[in-house]
């Protein structure tokens, strides 16, 4: 980690618009949680499941993670501002390892905490066992979600756009109809951990990929996307040479 790239990065990230709106939609699964407690027909296990699974980790670990995932790197190079960070003395590897710790740590603080949040507020028997096991999943999620994306932005120029196609064409399209794509779905792989980590009822919650099958494609998934990005970052060229 590097204090100056981070400090950078943190600025860039955490601009007023996009932080009033991530956190908006972060605080519509806790608000939805809060109107069911609140409700005449109260919360159970199962609801607070099904909240957690579509609202929480099918809908906003991936766009929190898209959003800070392509804009570690991808804005300043869109901006042409990424020399100046290149330039300095520190390693590729650096930068590259920098942007994508802190693009994980804010996806996961504006996905993991309201998730947990929610869990607990929702209720339900067992309850609290399932909001720490959909809590820590979706760190591991949002991990591997900023590591594609990261690494998708330093690929092309249309990251968001190419991010948001696999999000909602292959996730919630593709997976859907055919049961093969889910292997390469980071949302089944993350529902898959968290069915490992809190092992509920079958009528509660029941994730469809395999555990084994999700660690080895997820740990695979992961490798690559900071190979690539490493790859791509130490080949950018600065005053016509590679550095």
């Amino acid at each position: 980690m590097n204090a100056v790239i981070a400090s950078i990065t943190l600025r860039q990230l955490l601009s007023r618009r996009r932080t009033l709106l991530l956190l908006a939609l972060s605080a519509l699964v806790i608000l939805v949680a809060v109107l069911r407690r609140l409700s005449s027909t109260g919360s159970d296990a199962k609801f607070t499941a099904d909240l957690l699974s579509t609202v929480g980790i099918a809908t906003l670990m991936p766009l929190v993670a898209l959003i800070f995932g392509t804009g570690a790197i991808g804005a300043e190079l869109e901006e042409g501002t990424a020399v100046y960070v290149l330039a300095k003395p520190i390693t590729r590897w650096m930068v590259m390892t920098t942007k994508l710790v802190i693009a994980i740590a804010c996806s996961i603080g504006l996905t993991s905490v309201p998730i947990l949040v929610a869990g607990l507020v929702a209720g339900g028997e067992g309850s609290t066992r399932l909001a720490l096991a959909f809590a820590l999943a979706s760190a591991i999620g949002s991990a591997l979600y900023c590591a594609i994306f990261v690494a998708l932005s330093l690929v092309t120029s249309r990251a968001f756009i190419w991010g948001l196609g696999y999000v909602l064409v292959w996730e919630g399209f593709l997976s859907g109809l055919f049961t093969g794509t889910r292997t390469l779905s980071v949302r089944e792989q993350t529902l898959a951990f968290t069915q490992a980590i809190a092992n509920p009822a079958a009528d509660v919650f029941k994730a469809t990929l395999p555990l084994g099958t999700a660690v080895v494609v997820a740990a695979v998934v992961g490798v690559a996307a900071i190979g690539i990005s490493l790859r791509r970052l130490t080949r950018i060229e600065i005053a016509g040479e590679v550095v």
